[in-house]
């Protein structure tokens, strides 16, 4: 897999070189040097066994030679018998790591090995240059006050984003904070104002807002004291029209008919702007596990590239309309200001059409790779960003799991059909012909791509937000069948201004609302959960694709020697497991009765000191594991609960 994909191979190279910067904050060229010299020591110490062994087998003549070749057939050959026999015996290793290890170096080859190294020294070396800056503008400016000249690059009401194009920061970016001057895309400014050091989490694996601008580019924040506009519109052309362009399409929404609350949904869900929304909208759409629909992602791509290929295949034929539908995608990236989820999405999306357009195989995994390798080479912090984790983890699981979920379904169905049809059951007969039609094939698609999303994204959604969802599949679904409507009413809208559409459009989005209400209103929409470790994140991930794997092989008719090698593995870890099953039960018993009388044990008094934004808190937990809490804080508009004990407590 990873021998014909060096996209791939470098990008795994790239995040490992990435984390060791992040995580370790050393060289991983260090790493790399150790491991040479201990691999140097025992390869030196092999080849002097081997060369005295050849000095003495030089010396003796041919013929003697002819007898040890002999003698060592002859033993290789009652090895095999002995092997053989004790396998028959029930002797044969299941928990064998040279077997296994045969199938790591088969993946892992000199040249995949060489790829990963280059990239990941790479990578590195970027991460700790990158801190390394961050750490010195930190000591240099931190609570000073400043004067800067730059270039406004994103606007957001009284937040803006500022390229640097003084001297000390160049080619840095800061975030400024003023009420007294409207700022617009591409206005040349000059400011003087505090510089604000970026607050990192004050609580244990609380909210870090230095992480966050760092995923943005970002290294600090001014409140500026005096701005001077120096020119207008200094970027570069594309960027111009594109802004501009986006601006007019928010101009045909606001002056629309709709509701306000209906008119920052459709801004947010078509050109990613959630300034608009209100904060209880947001809370609504995040408590019903639907926040996703108002971020732009592959979703809008796929209906980007339908709606451009049924005009342009017309227009310019199926050939030519690919390379238009690609401009068409990148003038949309440019619009929603290159949003990671968006650059994935359209990356991936303008990779495929190419290489159509030159007659090219198609590889889901290049694409996928090239998009992340940009993204990571841009700003390796996004690494950090949930965005692009989410975004990414959930195509893999569609990718992996989607296809042979697929195919299960269809065999089981086949297996059901043919056991109706021998028995002669007409109920189960119609019920299988009507799950075969159309629209239940469209119903069982969306029901399957959300299963196989949300399977790669329960370990993130754990350990960033602490919860699991228990209805998400359900309102997911529903909402499937609205957003794409939403979706090519809203392009067609603002694009064709047709005020029938905009009370269509209107419909879909207040039956969008009150999904969202009544998502967040029900009792068991989220389960929360104590942060998953490491070793438990790798281990589901370990389960869930060997599960996978080991259907695909099950329902592979033509099985390669590969897969029936796994087949005969798995037949035979269930012999073992029936043959040892008393002591299987045994074990488990003695695990659980183990962990319940280290769970009955005292333990020792924890004081934990919590900052909820208005002072601080202290949380007692006794030897008995009794929790008291002091000076909780909050009000009926400050939800200290929801805001900090949740994530403090399961953390």
């Amino acid at each position: 897999m990873l021998e014909n994909r060096n996209i791939l191979t470098l990008s795994i190279g790239y995040i490992i070189g990435i984390f060791m910067g992040l995580y370790c904050k050393i060289s991983i060229v260090l790493f790399y040097v150790l491991v040479f010299l201990v691999h140097f020591i025992f390869y030196k110490q092999e080849n002097k066994i081997l060369s005295g062994e050849s000095k003495s087998s030089s010396i003796k003549k041919g013929n003697i030679l002819l007898i040890e070749e002999s003698k060592l057939f002859l033993e290789q050959k009652s090895t095999l018998k002995a092997k053989q026999s004790n396998f028959k015996r029930g002797k044969f290793k299941l928990i064998s790591f040279k077997r296994y290890f045969r199938y790591i170096k088969i993946i892992f080859n000199k040249k995949v090995i060489k790829l990963i190294i280059i990239s990941s020294i790479i990578s590195n070396s970027i991460v700790l240059y990158q801190n390394y800056r961050y750490e010195n503008l930190y000591k240099s400016v931190d609570n000073k006050n400043i004067q800067i000249t730059g270039t406004v690059v994103f606007t957001e009401r009284d937040k803006y984003k500022v390229k640097v194009e003084t001297k000390n920061y160049k080619n840095t970016y800061l975030e400024i904070y003023t009420k007294n001057q409207n700022l617009n895309y591409g206005d040349k400014i000059s400011i003087s104002g505090k510089f604000v050091l970026p607050q990192k989490s004050t609580n244990y694996k609380g909210f870090d807002y230095s992480s966050y601008l760092k995923t943005k580019k970002i290294y600090g924040s001014i409140y500026v004291v005096n701005v001077n506009l120096l020119s207008t519109n200094n970027v570069n052309f594309l960027l111009k029209y594109t802004n501009k362009l986006a601006n007019e399409f928010k101009q045909v929404i606001n002056d629309s008919k709709m509701t306000t609350d209906e008119k920052a949904i459709i801004q947010a869900i078509l050109l990613g702007d959630k300034t608009g929304i209100e904060e209880k909208i947001i809370n609504d759409f995040s408590e019903s596990n639907i926040s996703y629909i108002l971020a732009i992602s592959g979703m809008h791509i796929s209906y980007i590239i339908i709606i451009s290929s049924l005009i342009f295949n017309k227009l310019a034929g199926k050939h030519y309309s690919k390379p238009i539908t690609s401009v068409i995608i990148f003038i949309y990236m440019c619009m929603v200001n290159f949003s990671p989820s968006v650059v994935r999405a359209g990356i991936t999306g303008i990779i495929v059409l190419m290489s159509n357009f030159f007659y090219r195989r198609k590889d889901t995994w290049e694409a996928l790779s090239i998009s992340l390798l940009i993204l990571l080479i841009y700003n390796p912090f996004l690494i950090l960003n949930i965005g692009v984790n989410l975004s990414f983890a959930g195509t893999i699981g569609i990718i992996v799991f989607q296809s042979t979920l697929n195919q299960y379904f269809i065999d089981y169905l086949d297996r059901i059909e043919r056991k109706a049809k021998r028995r002669n059951q007409k109920t189960i007969k119609f019920i299988i012909k009507m799950l075969n039609t159309k629209i239940m094939i469209f119903i069982k698609d969306n029901i399957l791509l959300t299963i196989s999303a949300s399977i790669a994204v329960i370990p993130i959604t754990a350990v960033t937000f602490n919860t699991v969802s228990v209805t998400s599949l359900i309102i997911s679904v529903i909402t499937s069948f609205l957003v794409g409507e939403i979706v090519i009413l809203g392009l067609a809208f603002i694009i064709f201004k047709m005020e029938l559409v905009q009370k269509i459009l209107s419909v879909f989005l207040s039956i969008l609302l009150a999904i969202s209400k009544v998502g967040e209103k029900i009792p068991i929409n989220k389960i929360y959960v104590v942060t998953p470790s490491l070793i438990q994140i790798i281990i589901y991930y370990f389960i869930v694709f060997i599960i996978n794997y080991y259907l695909k092989v099950n329902l592979e008719k033509n099985k390669t020697s590969f897969q029936k090698r796994i087949k005969n593995l798995v037949s035979l870890i269930k012999y073992k497991i029936k043959q040892n099953k008393r002591k299987i039960i045994s074990m488990i018993l003695i695990i659980c009765i183990f962990n319940f009388f280290i769970g009955a044990i005292p333990k020792n008094l924890k004081i934990y000191f919590i900052d909820v934004g208005q002072g601080d808190s202290c949380l007692i937990i006794t030897p008995k594991n009794q929790t008291i809490l002091i000076d909780g804080g909050g009000s009926e508009s400050y939800n200290v609960r929801q805001k900090y004990f949740n994530a403090i407590l399961v953390r």
